[in-house]
């Protein structure tokens, strides 16, 4: 006996039924995704108009440690003025040469690599870039062992002193680098007794580094000349990486 395949349910459901009504909610994606692309537009917007606003920004304001603001030209990272870079390189060149104090703290010698440098000489060094300032320290003793022996300076016997001459000149030669002709002379002396006089023009090459912040550990003792005069070469943001004569 054959039997009557059952009807299939009609996927149609009769009116007025609730699935038959058109979903209310078939345009939220669609929303959605509008809303999130309204969102990145409007995020962007505000990114650029903020970095305009940084830009066209005629100064901005800086706390100093002690509490007091001040306010400066915002520049950029790598620039430095031409003042600021010529005095860092004569700043530099007196500091490393000038040999005539005994040191207000510790030895008046510094020992690396089997000899023994006056201490301002090796303070002064710790401006150069590593790597270069070792060569540029063995030349240096090379250069001083037959007259003017560096031992003579350690133990005071004798003296030098540098003069700057006005008018150094700052050349920039790539970005962020700049030379500084320096013209100087050097004396040497004994006590009153002028011994020789040495042509000390040089040419400086310096380059932007990140400067340090005065909170941080520094080159030298705060508590001593030497000390600060190293201080303020480290937070001008400059680092010595050739030095020539001329």
């Amino acid at each position: 006996m054959k039997t009557k395949p059952k009807p299939k349910p009609s996927p149609d459901f009769e009116a007025g039924h609730p699935l038959s009504q058109p979903s209310k909610f078939r345009y939220v994606p669609l929303v959605v995704c509008l809303l999130l692309i309204l969102n990145l537009f409007a995020t962007c917007n505000n990114s650029k108009t903020s970095q305009m606003a940084a830009k066209n920004q005629p100064y901005v304001y800086i706390e100093k440690p002690d509490g007091t603001t001040l306010r400066a030209e915002p520049v950029e990272s790598l620039y430095r003025s031409d003042p600021v870079i010529a005095k860092f390189a004569e700043d530099w060149l007196k500091l490393a040469y000038t040999w005539k104090n005994t040191p207000e703290k510790g030895k008046a010698s510094v020992s690396e690599r089997g000899v023994d440098f006056p201490y301002q000489f090796s303070a002064a060094s710790l401006a150069i870039e590593p790597g270069y300032r070792e060569a540029y320290m063995a030349l240096t003793a090379h250069k001083y062992q037959r007259e003017f022996p560096f031992t003579n300076y350690i133990t005071g016997q004798r003296q030098s002193y540098v003069r700057i001459y006005d008018g150094s000149k700052v050349q920039q030669v790539d970005k962020g680098v700049w030379d500084v002709s320096v013209v100087a002379t050097r004396t040497h002396a004994s006590g009153d007794s002028i011994l020789a006089h040495e042509i000390f023009n040089h040419v400086i090459r310096v380059r932007a580094i990140k400067p340090s912040a005065p909170d941080k550990k520094l080159w030298g003792d705060r508590d001593t000349q030497l000390g600060r005069l190293l201080n303020n070469l480290q937070t001008d943001g400059l680092q010595v990486i050739q030095v020539n004569e001329f």
